[in-house]
């Protein structure tokens, strides 16, 4: 019997991980995929990326303008920086759609 469980647990650690199913949307606000709406799989890395993308202006600070949703196999939470444009990026792993309403226009309210 030990050697079943020796043999299993050699077998799952060498055994790829499965692949995780992503939303994919190029601008997504106020609760809705506005354009590039679809789905990507990543077969090993990271996984499901979500970009919030802000822009500054003098009378409001920063201000969200919309959400972009992707696959990447070099995900990292990040935040540039680049004169009235701000990004902040992060990512999720190991479940379907783990990016799926993510990001700041999920609370996103009128003003």
């Amino acid at each position: 019997m030990p050697f079943i469980l020796i043999s299993h647990l050699l077998v799952s650690l060498t055994s790829p991980a499965p692949a995780t199913t992503c939303m994919v949307c190029s601008t997504f606000k106020k609760g809705k995929c506005k354009a590039g709406k679809g789905n990507c799989t990543v077969e090993e890395g990271p996984g499901c990326r979500t970009r919030d993308i802000f822009y500054f202006n003098i009378r409001d600070g920063w201000r969200y303008n919309h959400t972009q949703l992707d696959c990447s196999t070099e995900c990292k939470s990040w935040k540039l920086i680049r004169g009235d444009l701000k990004v902040s990026s992060f990512c999720c792993e190991g479940q379907e759609f783990c990016n799926k309403y993510k990001g700041k226009s999920l609370y996103w309210k009128p003003r």
